[in-house]
Order: C-alpha cells, then sequence, then structure tokens
C-alpha cells in the first residue's frame, strides 16, 4: 500500500516544483562497462557529465561572485592539468564526436573543459551547487536535470563539465573521483544513466598507436 501511495504521489510533488518527471536509474541493468561505454560514445547521441579534473586543495573558494578572479577560486593542481590533457588525447585519439560544451562559470571547471574538449561556453546554472543554501542547490541540481532532458539527440554527444554536488542533487548520481565522467541517455524526456568513466579507464581502454616504420 505505501509503495502504491509513493507511485502516486511522484508525478505530484514533482508537479508541485514545476519540474519534469524525470528520473536517472543510478543502478539500472544498462550500466555499461568502460569498453562498452566508449563504444556508445563513438556512435553519439549520448550526455556527458564530467566532473572538474583534481584541484589544489590549499586553496580556497573566497569570492564566489567574481568567477573570472581564478585567484580567488581552488583551481586545477598540475596533476589534475595533466590528467585533462591526457582524457583529451584519448577522447580525441578514440574519435568520440564532440558537440556543444556547457561550463561552470568557475575556472577549475572552464580549464578542464578547454584541455579535455578544446571548447566550452559557460552556463551559470551548473556552477557549484554544495555553497549554496538547500533551496538554491536543489533549483541547480533541478536546472541540470532540466537541460539534459532537453538535449537535442543528435550524432555528437553533449557535454556537461560542473562539479560533484550538481549531479548529486540534480539525478542522484555522484561523480567520483575527479575527473570522472558519467554518462547518460535521453530516452524520450527521461534520464537513463549508463555508467561512469574513471580517468585512468581512458589510459586502459585507448589503442597504442605505434611507429609505421617500425
Amino acid at each position: 500500500m505505501k509503495h502504491n501511495t509513493h507511485l502516486i504521489l511522484k508525478p505530484f510533488i514533482a508537479a508541485c516544483f514545476c519540474l519534469p518527471v524525470v528520473f536517472a536509474m543510478a543502478e539500472s541493468p544498462e550500466t555499461l562497462s568502460p569498453p562498452d561505454l566508449i563504444k556508445a560514445l563513438q556512435s553519439g547521441g549520448h550526455i556527458i557529465y564530467m566532473r572538474h579534473g583534481k584541484t589544489d586543495f590549499t586553496q580556497k573558494d573566497t569570492d564566489r561572485e567574481n568567477f573570472e578572479n581564478c585567484l580567488h577560486q581552488r583551481n586545477l593542481s598540475k596533476e589534475g592539468r595533466t590528467q585533462a590533457k591526457q582524457v583529451g588525447r584519448a577522447i580525441h585519439k578514440l574519435k568520440i564526436p564532440i558537440g556543444n560544451v556547457l561550463s561552470s562559470p568557475y575556472c577549475r571547471t572552464k580549464d578542464t573543459a578547454k584541455l579535455v574538449f578544446g571548447k566550452f561556453k559557460i552556463e551559470s546554472n551548473l556552477q557549484f551547487s554544495i555553497c549554496k543554501n538547500k533551496q538554491d542547490a536543489k533549483k541547480l541540481g533541478s536546472q541540470l536535470q532540466a537541460m539534459m532532458a532537453n538535449s537535442e539527440q543528435g550524432k555528437n554527444n553533449k557535454v556537461f563539465v560542473g562539479h560533484t554536488a550538481n549531479l548529486k542533487d540534480g539525478l542522484g548520481v555522484w561523480p567520483k573521483p575527479a575527473g570522472a565522467i558519467a554518462i547518460f541517455k535521453n530516452h524520450q524526456g527521461k534520464i537513463i544513466f549508463k555508467g561512469m568513466i574513471k580517468p585512468n579507464d581512458w589510459l586502459t581502454n585507448t589503442p597504442v598507436t605505434t611507429n609505421k616504420s617500425e
């Protein structure tokens, strides 16, 4: 009885908050292994949510109003920049088609987007939700969910580069570790979680280029 009541209330609750009835299936039977996820991305038509690369935790976000001021933010560490470049090279070598890339306005996300994908547009609704109050954090999560639900399903993969909490708030998926990529599929407005590719997975699943003269 309790289960049936929950099913009845779910659309009603979503309507009250003016949200689309869209749910991520974090533990679905369709979850794929990294090699299969890479093949899926090569075919296009998926949604990529990338958490920014490793950062320097000796730095703090002390200015959350001026996002151009990188000196007052936690930025990518040297290891994080190297990591992002490696992922970018793997994506290029694997010929994964990349369409629009939206990035949080923080410097660490913009730098990650640039190093991995070579391009980005700033999307203010991707800004770090964990430093917001509960209501604003929930709103940012809902905005992310809506952007994914409204994304076009073309030949390319749509990319969002952001933070940990936004994806957790919006779709119930926590992208770990830093630099991880969560893959989703938009099926008629329903966002289905397909799996996670960690930074080291790219190294073990990318073909090695050999010198043809050898």
